[in-house]
């Protein structure tokens, strides 16, 4: 199914899981954690999400034994209350994971481009690895179709990418507000510390980023024609209680995919509200990209074969507009009952594959990514 739709804007912020931002979400029958210790905001700590973390999380999942990882919410109507409306209002996808079980740079390849070369953070002392992979971003501007990459002050994640090295539509991330009335038909949106809602920071001050993004657009003309998709890049050390299908297993034999569940929210006018309960990961993003946007295959199978949430566009809806960026708002009410949340679906697959080469541009591959071990 392919619907085309004028613009479509992916906001990527920073560590959190779907238990530690949506206990909000439980009043609508979502399937979310609503009784774990209350989060501090501003969180006290970054936590260890590294790929080693992340193998101690889950064998303690799997093992029903005290979880190694922070177990606590945020109250999201106090703290995230922009959130907890476009939750409440738009499409919530209570069992969208993380591409890859580990931290961020993985995770933000994934979204950009479907693939990862690297199961960890490359080195901030060392120069930064550049890889020819195909990108969303590019896919785009070879089609025709105008697109930017609003990013922070060392391009990242897009700077890894030789096809994207040097263009003039990478910008900081606040220019989306000003391009708002001219917006390309592709926007990739990340943003620097402290309002990528990365640990320590204060997770409101992210929230407002977003919200004022979208209120200018929203402004601007474009609520109608916009599919906006906003999602978490990893885990950050928060629990989950959740176990997520092993479709994918690095060669030290430890769940690669999916990794552990993330907020997605997908809004716009268009979008047709609810909670949806079917399982997705990061790569699913991208396919909904391609779909939104009427683009071909990006050339990356994990990518390309991935399930896409097109079917969450209704082109005769017109939802009504969020609040404008700053107003009170007024949560919708839940309701009564309170809805019995949804068993979590039978996995997509029956058993866990190992993960495979990536693909470069010229046609070649690299290697399935192996570059930390689990011991």
């Amino acid at each position: 199914m392919t619907v085309a739709v004028g613009h479509v804007v992916v906001f990527v912020q920073e560590n959190h899981t779907t238990d530690n931002y949506f206990r909000s979400m439980r009043a609508w029958g979502a399937n979310v954690a609503a009784d774990w210790p209350v989060q501090p905001n501003p969180p006290a700590k970054d936590q260890p999400h590294n790929r080693a973390a992340y193998a101690k999380w889950l064998h303690a999942q799997q093992a029903a034994t005290r979880t190694p990882a922070t177990h606590t919410q945020f109250d999201t109507t106090a703290v995230l209350p922009y959130y907890a409306y476009l939750a409440a209002t738009g499409a919530f996808l209570e069992n969208h994971c993380s591409g890859f079980g580990t931290n961020s740079t993985p995770n933000h390849l994934l979204l950009v481009g479907g693939q990862s070369p690297t199961l960890r953070n490359p080195p901030r002392t060392q120069a930064q690895p550049v890889w020819d992979m195909p990108s969303l971003l590019g896919h785009a501007g070879e089609h025709g179709l105008a697109w930017k990459a609003y990013t922070g002050s060392s391009s990242y994640p897009v700077a890894f990418y030789k096809q994207l090295q040097g263009s003039p539509n990478i910008v900081r991330s606040d220019q989306i507000v000003a391009d708002a009335a001219h917006l390309p038909r592709l926007s990739m949106v990340w943003h620097d510390s402290p309002y990528d809602e990365h640990p320590i920071a204060n997770v409101t001050d992210g929230q407002d980023k977003i919200w004022q993004a979208v209120d200018a657009i929203a402004a601007a003309g474009h609520w109608d024609d916009t599919v906006f998709l906003l999602t978490w890049d990893d885990w950050g050390g928060y629990d989950d209680h959740v176990a997520t299908p092993n479709l994918e297993h690095t060669p030290d034999n430890v769940q690669l995919a999916y990794g552990p569940r993330v907020p997605l929210l997908m809004f716009g006018g268009q979008v047709r509200p609810g909670i949806d309960s079917r399982w997705s990961s990061h790569v699913s993003v991208g396919k909904t990209v391609l779909d939104l946007l009427g683009l071909p295959p990006l050339g990356v199978p994990r990518l390309d074969d991935a399930p896409s949430l097109i079917d969450l566009i209704n082109p005769q809806a017109s939802a009504p507009k969020p609040p404008g960026f700053g107003t009170t708002i007024t949560q919708p009410t839940p309701p009564l009952p309170t809805p019995t949340p949804n068993p979590t679906p039978p996995p997509p697959a029956s058993t866990s594959t190992p993960v495979g080469p990536v693909a470069l541009r010229d046609g070649s591959l690299l290697p399935p990514p192996n570059d930390q071990p689990v011991t």
